[in-house]
């Protein structure tokens, strides 16, 4: 498919005066930081996760991320409740992707698109292991604590399974597609329920 059709202009994407709000969430290692900073960075838009989140409270707050942590492994900050509540600022102000387990947080709020994504789980490993410079045996580990993480976390918040297709406008299998492929399914997508 050439570039131009799906690639989305900033431009066009500010002047349909829409406040943009994308989620993307999904499995560990099937691509959704790398998605959601190729995406931001095409559409101009903000890309918010948890690590950023946590860095801006962080600095904020002047504390150390250990300090952070000791608070609240000591019950004085619902960490989970904060970056709900800052997530919950950025889908308001719109001209936002939210990424990974924070838009997990999001699903409950009205977006431009909800993606989750997901890969085979050897694949993950694979990525997981490579990205983070782990043996394939540890990956495959912090893969399946993640997606218990995960799980769990939807079924909490809402009742339902994190793979849930009612959850999401668009269940993307990355196993097989390369990054750019990847951002094209999205892309068309969006294009379509945006009319853009």
């Amino acid at each position: 498919m050439p570039q131009e059709l799906i690639t989305i202009s900033p431009a066009l994407v500010r002047g349909i005066g829409v406040k943009v709000v994308v989620l993307i969430s999904g499995m560990l290692g099937a691509g959704c930081t790398s998605i959601a900073l190729e995406l931001g960075r095409r559409m101009e838009l903000k890309v918010v996760n948890t690590e950023s989140i946590v860095r801006e409270i962080v600095a904020e707050k002047k504390l150390s991320f250990m300090e952070l942590a000791a608070m609240v492994r000591d019950g004085e900050v619902d960490l989970e409740g904060v970056i709900r509540s800052i997530a919950l600022d950025y889908v308001k102000e719109g001209g936002v992707v939210i990424e990974g387990r924070t838009a997990l947080m999001m699903l409950d709020r009205p977006a431009t698109l909800k993606v989750f994504l997901y890969a085979d789980e050897g694949v993950r490993a694979r990525r997981v292991a490579e990205r983070r410079g782990i043996s394939l045996d540890e990956a495959r580990e912090e893969v399946e604590r993640s997606d218990e993480d995960r799980r769990s976390l939807v079924m909490r918040l809402y009742r339902r399974e994190w793979m849930d297709p009612s959850l999401y406008d668009l269940m993307l299998n990355t196993t097989r597609l390369s990054l750019e492929e990847a951002i094209g399914a999205v892309e068309a997508v969006y294009r379509d329920r945006s009319g853009v």
